[in-house]
């Protein structure tokens, strides 16, 4: 494996990074020196001053959640997530409208905020928000199967650009999807149902991205208990497009291993990308996956290596948790390391039309830009990858030395190409501490009118309480 590109910062509170699949991090280090605005300029822009983060109440007392989040008109801002009234009450699914200036729309929903029915059953990163160009908001959860508590399925709810919900969507104003029935396997239910994205594509069509378990039997007997990467299509008011992969959703099984897909983009003309990753037999580790779906449903087998990328990058792991889609690339954003013990944020780039890797990608030998936000070898997982003006590229998660309970919510810019870009936001790497050593995080992010916002939350500690739970956030970053 050839040597990688350490780009790492001496910036901001050492903090601690969240706990996940693959994150082992080390012992708590000093504290590093914190971040210093950019110096004026007698002919330059002025100094960049960071943005500060807000709170987005979505629960008065209980845990709440912003997971994701797309543009609304005039520089606004969707975002979606949940709210609960108490750590054991249902957590609904919660979309809100926030300003260009910051805080909630008064108009939208009830002062700010549509609560939906969905009683939301999932983990981070399980709901997802798009805008369809009627400007109707779509959102994806991971939900109780009405016909077995215990198992998990996929919904979709649109509403209306004033919060209501659209009851002419699907049945009664929401989809829901049984990809598959989990598996008994006399301890626990495998292979459950989990919402992983939403998109839309330039006709309104709506792709859903799920881990699935996969069908029929496994190679050794019995049935399977793995999960696959899944797509299924919606029409544009949300009934199941059978047009799509022959009326079914497409599937990608790789070797019976199990599937953690991450992030979907559907592209205007129909075609999808999807990344993730899989830990799969005769691979190594733990790999990204990278794939790429024609408009009518199956794998495009011109693109990457028979439609697909599933290779070693770093030695030890490399996960793709989402990416940003420029003009004729996209750029990954994800988290692993090629030694040791604690994770970076990784970024990889990729030809649109291709699926080739940019072996160069941010001067990397062999295109892994590796960047360190805590500058300390802190563990840092990236959760998203947002694509900024002037092929830019925003990566947002978080980064601390211990895994819970204290850590920074993050924000690194990449520059066009593929370097941190120190210039232009604050030495490029920007991390916010939403409370006292909470387990912080950023999710979800957009781009609206000349700004960017990054939503959140403030995370309840390793032991989350009925006083200490997780609370929504955002942060606005007006573009330069």
């Amino acid at each position: 494996m050839k040597k990688l590109v350490r780009l790492a910062a001496a910036a901001g509170a050492s903090l601690a990074a969240l706990a996940s699949c693959g994150d082992n991090n080390s012992a708590t280090p000093p504290d590093a020196a914190p971040v210093e605005p950019d110096a004026a300029s007698p002919d330059g822009p002025a100094p960049f001053v960071p943005p500060v983060p807000f709170a987005v109440p979505l629960a008065a007392a209980g845990p709440d959640q912003l997971q994701s989040a797309t543009a609304a008109p005039s520089g606004a801002f969707y975002a979606a997530g949940f709210a609960g009234a108490s750590l054991t009450a249902p957590r609904f699914v919660t979309i809100v409208k926030i300003a260009a200036a910051g805080g909630l729309d008064q108009a939208f929903g009830t002062d700010g905020k549509a609560t939906t029915t969905l009683d939301f059953r999932g983990g981070a990163g399980e709901i997802g928000i798009a805008t369809q160009p009627s400007g109707k908001i779509v959102v994806s959860a991971t939900v109780a199967s009405p016909s077995d508590a215990t198992d998990r399925d996929v919904a979709v709810i649109r509403l209306n650009t004033n919060g209501q919900i659209d009851t002419t969507f699907g049945d009664n104003g929401i989809r829901v999807l049984d990809l598959n029935t989990a598996h008994n396997n006399g301890t626990m239910l495998v292979g459950l149902d989990a919402a992983r994205g939403i998109g839309v594509d330039s006709g309104g069509r709506i792709y859903v991205l799920a881990a699935s378990r996969g069908v029929g039997t496994a190679t050794g007997g019995g049935p399977r208990i793995d999960t696959d990467f899944t797509v299924a299509r919606l029409t544009v008011d949300g009934a199941p497009d059978a047009t799509w992969n022959g009326g079914t959703a497409n599937r990608l099984d790789i070797q019976e291993s199990n599937a953690t897909p991450r992030g979907l983009r559907a592209l205007a003309d129909g075609s999808v990308i999807v990344g993730g990753y899989a830990s799969s037999p005769g691979v190594g580790s733990t790999q990204p996956v990278v794939y790429k779906l024609k408009s009518t449903g199956e794998l495009d087998s011109a693109w990457g290596n028979g439609g697909v990328f599933h290779e070693v990058v770093l030695a030890v792991q490399t996960e793709v948790y989402n990416f940003a889609v420029h003009t004729s690339h996209l750029v990954t954003g994800g988290y692993g390391r090629n030694s040791g013990t604690t994770n970076d944020f990784v970024s990889m780039r990729f030809d649109l039309a291709t699926g080739a890797r940019d072996l160069a990608w941010g001067g990397a030998p062999n295109g892994a830009v590796l960047v360190d936000p805590s500058g300390t070898k802190a563990g840092s997982n990236c959760r998203n990858s947002i694509a900024l003006p002037g092929g830019k590229t925003a990566l947002i998660g978080s980064t601390g030395p211990t895994n819970m309970p204290a850590q920074d919510a993050t924000v690194v810019i990449l520059d066009a190409d593929g370097r941190v870009d120190a210039a232009t936001y604050g030495g490029g790497i920007l991390k916010f501490p939403l409370g006292a050593n909470g387990n912080d995080q950023f999710w979800g992010g957009a781009v609206s009118g000349s700004a960017a916002m990054f939503v959140g939350y403030k995370g309840g500690g390793a032991t989350p309480t009925e006083t200490t739970n997780d609370d929504a956030f955002a942060v606005i970053l007006p573009l330069r």
